[in-house]
């Protein structure tokens, strides 16, 4: 892999140590000027025009084809959305729930998981069952944890596939054979996934998989997709109708819906300036490899692990070790409030990272383009921040 060059063609990089792709990645040239050209196309020769409509569709469709090489799936079972959070909407509000329905998850999830369960809960009497997990539980206790959790009643397991706040990646295959032959959904949250891990929907058996295209794949704001299972495509009933929804319908109350096709989700008009940039970064991202992006992710993320645990006074609070890590870092610092040492080291390093609530600490998103320099940069300022005098209480 040349880093370097790879480097060179994200602008962000050159004027910051960007450890926050977690949270939004930074976009490189060729994402960059796909999004300005087809802007261009479209004020040179009239957005509506036959010509830029039938090349939005070309753009819309290639983006499906791309997700769905990315992640091993057919281009019939994705829909391109938002965000992540869209997608998980139009799934758990699609679903047939009954009254008593349990959702099972766990207590280290994004509010884009706890909050949708809660909404259902109260909206549909579906009970949510919360897990109660470490950042750093190993995948055999996870196992046991949620075997013991899962019940005749249980109708969805509703996970992250990387646990947001400490990198934690789930045991998502084993906790699918448990749910297997029980009628019990499998939703899982991928804002973490796509550009940072290779992903297999296939491998992984899930029927539902919501996913960014602006984090570790580089791509714009606005852009993400969702993988819904064929044989689950009937269950999901559109919550948000547009005029996809109609195999056939007339001004006299005719209406036939269209029920066994992912082009239901589609509601209206979207930016194709950002789907071409979410084309172009699924493109980047093939270019460099997913095994290749992986890998030097963990590795880069190994190294600072063991920078960081050497400094007096903190503790990283993430996997150390084994098949439950990935390039998200948190850790914390005995007597600085994670806010204040991002906050810090943004104003005299130019360090980005992110502060989380739970558990609490310092996140840093080692991606495949951060370097050895940047990884010593980091750990010396944490260091730095471990060794000033702290306020008295």
């Amino acid at each position: 892999m040349d880093i370097e060059g790879l480097r060179r063609q994200i602008p962000t990089v050159q004027k910051m140590a960007y450890f926050n792709t977690g949270w939004e990645g930074p976009s490189p040239v060729p994402v960059i000027e796909a999004i300005k050209e087809r802007l261009e196309y479209e004020s040179y020769n009239g957005p509506s025009s036959p010509e830029v409509l039938e090349s939005a569709e070309s753009i819309a469709r290639q983006a499906k084809e791309a997700v769905a090489k990315l992640v091993n799936a057919s281009p019939d079972e994705i829909a391109l959305t938002e965000n992540t959070t869209e997608g998980l909407n139009v799934v758990l509000n699609g679903l047939p729930w009954m009254a008593g329905d349990e959702i099972v998850t766990c207590n280290l999830e994004h509010p884009s998981v706890l909050l949708p369960s809660y909404n259902l809960q109260q909206r549909a009497g579906v009970k949510v069952k919360v897990v109660i997990l470490s950042s750093n539980s190993t995948h055999d206790e996870i196992v046991s944890k949620f075997e013991e959790a899962l019940t005749p009643k249980t109708r969805m397991v509703f996970l992250s596939h990387i646990e947001y706040s400490c990198g934690l990646r789930m045991p998502i295959k084993r906790i699918r054979r448990l749910t297997q032959g029980r009628g019990i959904w499998m939703l899982l949250d991928g804002a973490q996934g796509p550009g940072h891990v290779r992903l297999d929907m296939r491998d992984i058996g899930c029927d539902f998989y919501s996913m960014p295209g602006h984090k570790w794949l580089l791509g714009p704001d606005g852009t993400g997709a969702l993988y819904i299972r064929k044989e689950m495509l009937e269950q999901v009933r559109p919550v948000r109708v547009g005029y996809r929804f109609a195999k056939s319908f007339d001004q006299a109350g005719n209406f036939v819906p269209l029920t066994d096709s992912i082009d239901k989700f589609r509601v209206s008009t979207t930016s194709a300036p950002l789907r071409a940039g979410h084309l172009e970064a699924v493109r980047f991202h093939q270019r460099i490899g997913s095994d290749t992006v992986e890998q030097r992710s963990l590795a880069q993320a190994a190294r600072l692990k063991t920078a960081l645990s050497a400094i007096p006074g903190v503790r990283v609070t993430s996997p150390l070790e084994g098949p439950e890590c990935t390039g998200l870092v948190t850790f914390t610092i005995e007597g600085v409030a994670p806010a204040d040492a991002v906050a810090a080291m943004w104003k005299t390093q130019r360090i980005l990272t992110r502060a989380v609530a739970f558990p609490s600490g310092i996140r840093a998103s080692v991606a495949f383009f951060n370097t050895d320099d940047e990884i010593a940069r980091l750990a010396e300022a944490v260091r730095g921040l471990a060794k000033a005098p702290k306020p008295r209480a």
